[in-house]
């Protein structure tokens, strides 16, 4: 509220300091030369009145604001208290700043106290028009940028909702997958089975602990991945091969939380899965200039050759099509997704983002392959 006065006092004194200017000058024009000492009290002192009225006719614009509603009502209350206003301003002016200001030109009859108040009636009802106006122009801004914030917020909460919601469509399905691969095991290898509950408990506790968060450095997703492949590479044993060339700089660039894995789960399940001899998967990134780019490789057949020429794009299943709306919530057009089948045989997904920076550097890194030159994708 004082910072409100405050505002309210300097604006009038600024709109006081221009008027002096003016009538400065424009009685040097008409040869009654004013000087700045005494033009400046003239205006100020009438200023400061007004000033000291503002928050009078700021309460009568907030309970009756001219706009829908009760506008005629409301109208017919600014009208008069607008010529109330500009003759107690200008009578108040007369018989209390005037005297100190111009002796000579204070009225001391009720017919030049009229006189006065009439000469100054349009430029007082002006004055509250323009504070009124002022105010309401104000107040529609500050209702806009208001209405922009909560737009700004709903949509980003509705991202936010839809981010869960896919990631939640993929959580279940690799959970399934790993659970019917221990019930598999629990009488043949138990001792597998009991393996495998440790790393799945390892991989859901991690991936607890960052429920809500949208985005993650890549160093953390790369951890995620491992946990999964683990747990993978138990039910494949010596037929899964993972290879990771994984560039230093760009382990601190924040990635969707979890995007990758239903890339490589993917790959496993129709590429790795069908390959009768050793699988190969690689994971490779690098930056390209202002992106990101992520590769995940798998040397299993892939699509048929009748079916998808060779760099083609390929038709998505789910978890494709989820992966892609993430991305698109997340980045917008600005990302790009390809799949494809590899020119040396097997199949490849890259993923192409912006390379944001995280706010601090990664703590551990995983241990990974020296980074080589390479392709890298996924089914």
């Amino acid at each position: 509220m004082q910072n409100r006065i405050w505002i309210i006092f300097g604006l009038w004194t600024i709109y006081g300091c221009f008027n002096t200017v003016v009538v400065h000058y424009r009685s040097i024009l008409y040869g009654k030369e004013m000087s700045w000492r005494e033009a400046a009290l003239y205006e100020l002192t009438f200023t400061w009145i007004w000033a000291a009225v503002t928050p009078l006719v700021l309460l009568l614009s907030r309970k009756f604001p001219v706009g829908r509603g009760q506008s005629k009502r409301n109208v017919t209350v600014h009208v008069p208290a607008a010529f109330v206003v500009a003759v107690a301003t200008k009578v108040a002016w007369d018989f209390s700043a005037l005297p100190f200001v111009a002796p000579s030109m204070v009225p001391h009859t009720g017919v030049e106290v009229a006189k006065s108040v009439a000469r100054a009636l349009d430029f007082g009802v002006l004055h509250y028009l323009v504070v009124i106006i002022l105010h309401h122009a104000f107040e529609y801004y500050r209702k806009y940028e208001d209405g922009r914030l909560r737009a700004s917020q709903l949509e980003a909460k509705l991202a936010t909702a839809q981010l869960h919601a896919l990631k939640m469509q993929l959580h279940p399905h690799f959970l399934f997958n790993t659970l019917h691969s221990i019930s598999e095991l629990v009488h043949a290898e138990p001792h597998r089975a009991e393996a495998m509950i440790v790393r799945l408990s390892d991989f859901l506790r991690l991936t607890l602990e960052h429920v809500g968060v949208p985005e993650v450095a890549l160093h953390e997703e790369i951890d995620f991945l491992r946990r999964y492949l683990e747990i993978e590479q138990m039910r494949f044993e010596e037929r899964l091969t993972v290879e990771w060339r994984i560039d230093a700089d760009t382990l601190d660039i924040r990635v969707p939380n979890l995007i990758l894995q239903p890339i490589v789960e993917n790959a496993l399940k129709h590429g790795i899965s069908r390959n009768s001899g050793p699988g190969v998967l690689r994971i490779t990134s690098k930056r390209e200039g202002e992106k990101l780019a992520i590769q995940i490789y798998d040397n299993g057949p892939g699509p048929q050759r009748a079916e998808v020429p060779l760099g083609e794009p390929v038709r998505e299943g789910v978890g494709l099509n989820n992966t892609r709306s993430r991305l698109m919530r997340v980045y917008g057009r600005d990302h790009l997704i390809e799949l494809r089948r590899a020119p040396q045989g097997g199949f490849e997904v890259t993923l192409r983002v912006p390379a944001r920076l995280t706010n601090s550097p990664a703590l551990s890194q995983p241990e990974l392959e020296t980074p080589q030159p390479a392709s890298a994708a996924g089914d």
